[in-house]
């Protein structure tokens, strides 16, 4: 029968380990070239760090450290376990089969700051956190990301009507709805008032029109291009992205879409293929299309709401007088 002390370290190990203890060859001793290590937990909950380097039961705990938790590996000792220090800076001891040597931690995914709602309407606002405007085949983007939704708008004046190109990303955990029958756009100067949404099949019929066509290009609403106090006024909005957000308008915008006479005639375009469509939008998928409203020609302001999920999306926008 065992009954040496080192028979009793051995048995401590069995039962720590669930399993045959790891000779020092089998598993490398600590390097000092690598002295960082990442917590590891094969089939076990967490991992205890004792003050003892034999850790003889019953152990003498000085903490339970969680899966993937990153450790200083100080040295290794008796080629079982390893001496240690937490980011609580507390030493200790960690069998070696608990520890994989070398790694680190991974840098804490960096996420887009978010818009914040304010009573279920997040409004654009330059500069502001979630906020973000860029260029795309000569048309200026806003963007809006809340709640891992991303809501993108570009607007123009065809001469006809008012096109509004959306498109929406999911990077939520829920399935969200998104429904142009509910996306409005609403004329605020100098007449208050609603601008009908035109039915994508009524275009499709009418052959007399040129419904990609830009007149014009919808710029920010003056009233949201004030700029946070924390940011530079000297800051153009277009220069001014700290936090830029991807593109997912510009896979989807037709390439007729253009001043008149730039590429033909776009009344063979598809309308009812590239019209917004009504879908169920899971995460990590994108939606995007095009809607066609009534114009004023006298409009100045204007706010385009593009409601998903919970929230309405608000987009101020302006077109220059008319001279």
């Amino acid at each position: 029968m065992c009954v040496s002390t080192k028979c009793v370290v051995l048995g401590s190990a069995l039962f720590l380990a669930a399993g045959p203890a790891w000779s020092a060859q089998d598993t490398g001793a600590a390097a000092p070239s690598t002295p960082n290590a990442l917590v590891k937990c094969p089939e076990v909950p967490s991992v205890p760090m004792t003050s003892d380097a034999e850790q003889v039961l019953p152990l003498r705990l000085i903490v339970t450290l969680a899966c993937g938790e990153s450790v200083l590996v100080l040295s290794d000792t008796q080629g079982y376990t390893a001496h240690i220090r937490t980011a609580d800076d507390l030493d200790g001891y960690v069998a070696l089969r608990y520890l994989a040597i070398g790694e680190r931690a991974a840098a804490p995914e960096q996420h887009a700051p978010s818009a914040t709602p304010v009573n279920g309407v997040v409004r654009w606002h330059a500069g502001a956190p979630g906020c973000d405007e860029f260029m795309i085949q000569g048309r200026l983007v806003e963007s809006i990301i809340s709640n891992g939704i991303t809501v993108q708008v570009s607007l123009q004046d065809t001469g006809w009507k008012y096109s509004a190109s959306i498109a929406v990303a999911n990077q939520g955990n829920d399935t969200v709805e998104v429904i142009p029958g509910i996306v409005t756009l609403d004329e605020l100067q100098p007449n208050p008032k609603p601008l009908t949404a035109i039915d994508p099949e009524k275009l499709a019929r009418n052959r007399t029109h040129q419904v990609l066509w830009s007149m014009a290009d919808a710029q920010p609403s003056p009233s949201a291009m004030e700029l946070h106090a924390g940011n530079s006024g000297a800051l153009s909005a277009l220069s001014y992205r700290s936090n830029p957000a991807p593109d997912y308008l510009s896979p989807h915008l037709v390439p007729a879409s253009a001043r008149p006479g730039a590429f033909g005639r776009s009344e063979s375009v598809d309308v009812l293929r590239i019209a917004l469509k009504s879908v169920s939008l899971p995460t990590g998928q994108i939606t995007a299309g095009i809607m066609w409203f009534n114009r004023d020609s006298s409009a100045r302001e204007l706010s385009l709401r593009v409601p998903v999920g919970d929230l309405v999306f608000d987009f101020p926008l302006s077109f220059e007088p008319k001279r």
